[in-house]
């Protein structure tokens, strides 16, 4: 609760001179990084876009710092890369020497900068080019105290970056890596035989689910059934970016639930979204919006006997793997 109060403060000071006076840079950076990270949760731009706008607003900061808490909860990762940008751990020992370093009026410095023992650069008065290594090489180690290395790279698709083991936002732009993420045989739980080999489609015949293909990368499929009649289906559609997959998302769970005779089933919380709704006593559907990529699961039942247990198994398995895809990792997570 009271990380999650510091930085809606910091997101309220945003822009103003009060966000020095709170954390300098460091604050500067923490206030990007919660930027970063809500973009990709389910309301979350909207709550940050209402404190900023009205900073003073008792019931927009609570919105934000609800939805601040439920990240925190869910993302670990995030949670104390967070704390310790917004508290940074003191030293266990003073340095035994910290050198000194004085610019006089004319921005001409004299010094040596010094680590423990080491002298790393020796500032002569008015030598401007050993001021500016100096410079660098305080940047260079702030980077590496703060673990953002990955905040310099930034994200070539757009998307806001990640940091240490925290979930990575990434356009899967390989349809072979799009092909892996969809469930292998090896993935499904024991018994369950193969229909359809996972395929994957891209261009136009990647759309024939979807009325919209803009922002579109592919799409892959696969499907297996069981010795007792039951069938689950697998689809998994890579986005240009994790707006697209918000708009994607939010297309193909609305024609499921404007569907007569939908009804919403309980599901995990997974990714930046998930639903699930039973469309008949012999179907049901479960949805995951995963950083760039929509998962999709079907299950049914030949006698109108699907499973909700086996449905909910499969989901997250399915969001599991979109997720190590976007981390850099092969997909390798299985139903059980």
């Amino acid at each position: 609760m009271d990380l999650a109060s510091a930085a809606v403060d910091l997101v309220a000071q945003a822009g103003t001179t009060a966000v020095a006076a709170a954390g300098g840079a460091v604050g500067a950076m923490a206030v990007e990084l919660v930027r970063g990270r809500l973009r990709a949760v389910d309301q979350g731009p909207e709550a940050l876009a209402a404190v900023e706008q009205a900073p003073e607003d008792p019931d927009a900061r609570a919105r934000l710092r609800e939805k601040l808490l439920e990240v925190l909860a869910e993302d670990p990762a995030f949670a104390a890369y967070l704390a310790t940008l917004l508290a940074p751990p003191k030293p266990a020992q003073p340095p035994h020497n910290v050198g000194s370093i004085h610019v006089d009026r004319s921005s001409r410095a004299r010094g040596t900068f010094i680590i423990g023992d080491q002298a790393i650069t020796r500032v002569r008065k008015g030598d401007p080019l050993a001021l500016l290594s100096l410079v660098a090489v305080v940047a260079v180690l702030a980077l590496a105290l703060y673990g953002l290395a990955g905040l310099v790279d930034g994200d070539d698709d757009g998307d806001p970056p990640w940091f240490g083991s925290g979930p990575r936002v990434t356009a899967l732009k390989d349809p072979q890596l799009v092909k892996a993420v969809v469930p292998d045989l090896h993935s499904m739980p024991t018994g369950w035989l193969s229909r359809d080999e996972p395929s994957v489609d891209t261009g136009e015949a990647a759309c024939e689910i979807l009325s919209d293909c803009a922002g579109i990368l592919s799409v892959a499929r696969s499907s297996y059934r069981n010795q007792y009649d039951q069938s689950a289906y697998f689809a998994v559609i890579a986005c240009a970016s994790a707006d697209d997959a918000e708009r994607v998302y939010a297309q193909v769970t609305s024609k499921v639930r404007d569907r007569s005779g939908a009804r919403p089933l309980s599901v995990p919380a997974l990714g930046q979204g998930s639903s699930a709704f039973e469309l008949s006593d012999g179907e049901g559907q479960a949805f995951a919006r995963v950083g760039t990529a929509v998962v999709l699961v079907s299950e049914q039942g030949s006698n109108d006997d699907y499973e909700v247990e086996t449905l909910m198994r499969l989901i997250p398995m399915a969001a599991a793997r979109a997720q190590e895809a976007q981390d850099g990792h092969t997909p390798s997570a299985t139903a059980g």
